[in-house]
């Protein structure tokens, strides 16, 4: 049985999986830089988001499918479809997410997620009900999850190693390839036979326009999520009176309860005893400025990474702080970065920018603005 497509909707269905794996890739790098209990909620949110585009493009793209025969769809079968792709793509997000990524970890993710893209295609295909018959090509079938477990890994690859907004548009890209690949790789070696016999439908099922409500839905939530992702994350989320709770601009990762000085106050005393002042549980504490690995700005103020590798609020603004640190060991890298060069544990260039990869943080690499590359290539003797 031949059968064709509405492009309009295959290419629909196509935005759906690149979005949907953007706001999941969105929510990963988020984890990989928070170690608090907030993690298992947005591990929840990429599972969902993912494995929801995973099954909303299944679906937008049977419903371009135009057959000469009516089919509807098991409602059983159909939720079942869903569950499997969250599932699997969570146990592959978690184990991206949760420790040190290595190849290794993005391999075995990257095979995990794309059985799931394929086990969540044959499953809702197993939901067709109708008078035809479904066989499959055991070459296409071969292929289709090939390129799954391939784009998956890759896909994986991008957000954990490329750097700032980038990571997520290629990952997200090619993610959306990988499920719609999947997809139309399996649908070219798939035959519909028609046969003459009625069906008896005693499951409860989904006409094509139910399903197509449903999947319109499911399609709203992941675009919905697609743009709070696209939302800057401000540097500071007021809770109570002027109490916040403070997340570093750079890193996602969440500071303790602090109080935030009101907007019109910019303290410019002196530092004293060379400390760093910083604002942790409503108290102002000193570090040595010593211990200070990098400072970035955040908006109007300035978060401070230790050797510790945790983050403190400072009231102070950037260029208020480089003030204060000594130009021989401290060089500001990029407009809203500066490094202690003591603490440099290696450097990437990439182009005319480059990445700086401080002592025992390896998974948050700091920026080089073009302009800085050969100051620090100069001082690192490279």
């Amino acid at each position: 049985m031949l059968f064709t497509y509405d492009p309009i909707l295959v290419m629909f269905s196509v935005i759906v999986a690149i979005l949907g794996a953007y706001t999941c890739f969105d929510l990963v790098i988020r984890i990989r830089k928070n170690q608090q209990a907030v993690n298992k909620a947005l591990l929840i949110g990429a599972a969902f988001a993912i494995g929801g585009s995973i099954w909303s493009m299944h679906f937008i793209a049977m419903l371009a499918l135009n057959l000469p025969i009516v089919i509807r769809y098991d409602i059983l079968m159909t939720l079942i479809s869903g569950l499997v792709s969250v599932l699997m793509t969570a146990v592959a997000l978690l184990i991206v997410s949760t420790a040190s990524y290595s190849f290794k970890r993005i391999v075995v993710a990257g095979i995990i997620m794309g059985l799931g893209i394929s086990s969540m295609h044959y499953v809702g295909m197993s939901a067709i009900r109708g008078n035809c018959e479904i066989s499959y090509s055991a070459v296409w079938v071969s292929i289709s999850v090939a390129i799954g477990m391939a784009a998956s890994t890759a896909s994986l690859w991008s957000a954990m190693t490329l750097h700032g907004v980038w990571r997520r548009v290629v990952a997200a890209l090619v993610m959306g390839v990988s499920i719609s690949g999947v997809h139309y790789t399996s649908m070219a070696g798939t035959t519909f036979l028609s046969i003459d016999k009625a069906i008896e439908l005693s499951q409860p099922i989904l006409s094509p326009f139910s399903l197509g409500l449903i999947t319109a839905i499911a399609t709203f939530i992941i675009l919905g999520g697609t743009l709070l992702t696209l939302v800057p994350d401000r540097s500071l989320i007021p809770i109570k009176g002027n109490q916040t709770r403070n997340r570093h601009a750079h890193t996602g990762k969440p500071f303790a309860d602090t109080e935030r000085p009101p907007e019109t106050e910019h303290p410019e005393t002196e530092f004293q005893f060379g400390k760093l002042p910083i604002l942790r549980n409503h108290k102002t504490y000193f570090i040595d400025i010593a211990d200070v690995l990098s400072v970035s700005a955040d908006g109007h103020y300035t978060t401070v990474q230790t050797r510790d590798n945790e983050y403190h609020f400072c009231s102070h603004s950037l260029s208020r702080v480089e003030e204060e640190l000594d130009p021989q060991v401290f060089l500001r890298v990029h407009r809203s970065h500066i490094v202690n060069l003591n603490h440099v544990e290696s450097f990437e260039r990439q182009h005319d920018k480059g990445l700086i990869f401080m002592r025992g943080d390896e998974a948050s690499p700091i920026p080089v603005s073009r302009t800085n590359i050969g100051k620090l290539q100069s001082v690192l003797g490279i």
